[in-house]
């Protein structure tokens, strides 16, 4: 139990999305970002699933505040942090 404190709070299962998500789509997406080798883009979890970035991007948050993704910042030379996603635990 200790070691589990230390961890953190342990990734929620995710059974029933939230309304406007729809269920198969939350799969392809968690799937994406599995299969990833490294962390990935919500651009290429899009292109990946066969939908737009704004719906990826929106899944993405779902399963980021539910904790079975976790959302990492990358900085480049200007603009905007790309927002980069890996599995939890």
């Amino acid at each position: 139990a200790l070691f589990g404190m230390l961890r953190g709070p342990a990734p929620q299962r995710v059974e029933q999305p939230a309304k406007g998500h729809s269920a198969p789509t939350l799969e392809l997406v968690r799937n994406a970002v599995r299969a990833a080798e490294g962390d990935i883009s919500a651009a290429e979890v899009a292109e990946q699933v066969g939908v737009s970035r704004p719906t990826a991007q929106r899944y993405l948050s779902y399963l980021a505040q539910h904790g079975v993704v976790r959302l990492q910042l990358r900085y480049g030379a200007t603009g905007r942090p790309e927002h980069r996603y890996t599995l939890s635990g």
